[in-house]
Parts: structure tokens; C-alpha cells; sequence
């Protein structure tokens, strides 16, 4: 039996936490024995990761965030890794209760920044493409720990899953078109207090859905992570650039109370 999630009101000594969302969405990971630069992942599509009858695509952003960050992390330690940059390319669709499955590969380790590129696949389809950048961090006293690499890490266990669509598990609230509205919880931390780069992707491309109007999806979501903003409560808001009757193009910003967290751009189709 599934148990509830925790809390988490003590600080956790490894990131994910219990109860986080990463966890509540089964992610796991597993490295490649024979290659290091190498690292495999997989996500159960449920149906609360649909809507309208296609995957979100930032469902398959955050399962691959996890599997790049996690990847860059073992690349850079002692140090830590942020997201910079990461655009999620939908090459297919999926089926409900099929399976995501992740290959992650290292492009470039350097200096400061760590690149890698995804595919992901679903039924043995390709249904998405992503290519990521990490900027490198000196690591900081109460920094959480990072999780291992060396062997298969499989983050459902013990947990509860979604038991409602990821928007209001999340807790979006839709304001006039294109604005999207949340608080901070623990549910959506990252390692150092403010919003995980995943549910930075689900807050944008929840604002570009609800301009671009019912039916819609996204096709590509390519977003650049400028900083941490650990106050909250955050604004997503998607402003078109065009508009056609079948797809729609536009900018999306991510803002806390006191900075621009997230910026980038997005295309959708009907």
C-alpha cells in the first residue's frame, strides 16, 4: 500500500526529499555500466500527466532534468550544478499508461558548464527530444546532498503517487489569459530552497496552454534559467508573438517576488 507523502518539515539529507514531486512521479534512474557519460531513465505516463488527450511536455522536461542534472552533479563534484538552459522538442505521442523511457548522453563537460542531450522514448517511438546545459556552483555549506550515479535509483518507493492532474496537484491557480499563479511548497523545492527546474517547465507551459486555448500542446519549449527566487508566491505569464487558428508562438516568464526566474519561448499546435 502506497503511504502518504511526508511532510518534509525537517531538512532532508538528500535531494529529492520524501514527498517531492520528483518522487511522487516515479522517476528512475539507472547508469550505463560500460559507459560513464551515459545515464538511463524512465517515468510512468499516468493520465494526470495528460491533457486533452496528449502528454505534457514538461512531464518529460522534469524526468529529464532529473536524469541531466543529476548526471552533471557526479560530473562536477564536490561542486553543484543549476540549470541553465533546456529546450524540449515533442517528436510523437504517447499513450496513457505506457512508459517514458530516457537515454541521456554528456555532449561537453567543461570549465563551467556541463551539456547534454535526451531522447526519449515510448513504446519504442521517439517522443521527444531535449538538449540541456548546467552552469557549474561552488558548493555551499547546507547545500543538500547529491543523489548517487553509481548505481540504479528508483525514487516512486514509499511514495504516493498523483492522485490528481500535475496542474492542481501543483496548485495552479488560471487567472486572465496566459497567467498562471502558485505558491512555494516543499513539494516543489529545489536543493537550495526555491522552485525545481521541472515544475519551472509545468509552470510555463501551463501559462502557454492557457493562452494558446483548449485542445493545445506544446510542440517546444526552450527555457533559460536566470535565477533563484526562494519568496514566492510565483507568476507564469505567456504573451503571444503569433497567433494562427492552429498553432500559436509566443515568450513565457517566470517571476517571484522579487526577480525573473525563468524566461524562454514556446510554440503550441491545436
Amino acid at each position: 500500500m502506497n503511504t502518504k507523502p511526508a511532510e518534509n518539515t525537517k531538512p532532508a539529507r538528500e535531494y529529492p526529499p520524501p514527498g517531492h514531486v520528483l518522487r511522487r512521479l516515479y522517476i528512475s534512474l539507472v547508469p550505463d555500466e560500460r559507459e560513464p557519460g551515459v545515464l538511463y531513465s524512465s517515468m510512468p505516463l499516468t493520465a494526470e500527466l495528460f491533457v486533452d488527450g496528449r502528454y505534457r511536455l514538461s512531464a518529460i522536461a522534469t524526468m529529464v532534468d532529473m536524469a541531466a542534472g543529476v548526471m552533471s552533479v557526479g560530473i562536477t563534484q564536490p561542486d553543484w550544478t543549476a540549470t541553465f538552459d533546456m529546450a524540449t522538442h515533442r517528436v510523437g505521442e504517447a499513450e496513457p499508461a505506457s512508459t517514458a523511457e530516457g537515454v541521456t548522453r554528456l555532449v561537453r563537460a567543461g570549465k563551467n558548464i556541463v551539456v547534454s542531450e535526451t531522447t526519449v522514448s515510448s513504446g519504442g517511438q521517439v517522443i521527444a527530444y531535449v538538449e540541456t546545459t548546467y552552469s557549474r556552483l561552488p558548493w555551499r555549506e547546507g547545500t543538500l546532498a547529491a543523489v548517487g550515479v553509481d548505481q540504479p535509483r528508483h525514487f516512486g518507493e514509499g511514495e504516493e503517487s498523483l492522485s490528481a492532474p500535475l496542474a492542481e496537484t501543483i496548485g495552479f491557480f488560471r487567472g486572465a489569459p496566459g497567467v498562471v499563479e502558485f505558491d512555494l511548497r516543499p513539494l516543489i523545492r529545489n536543493s537550495t530552497g526555491s522552485i525545481q527546474g521541472g515544475v519551472s517547465a509545468m509552470a510555463t507551459e501551463e501559462a502557454a496552454l492557457h493562452l494558446a486555448g483548449p485542445g493545445s500542446s506544446l510542440q517546444l519549449l526552450h527555457l533559460y534559467y536566470l535565477a533563484a527566487d526562494r519568496s514566492g508566491p510565483y507568476r507564469s505569464t505567456a504573451t503571444a508573438l503569433q497567433l494562427t487558428d492552429r498553432t500559436a508562438t509566443g515568450r513565457v516568464h517566470l517571476s517571484g517576488q522579487e526577480r525573473v526566474v525563468v524566461q524562454g519561448t514556446f510554440i503550441a499546435a491545436r
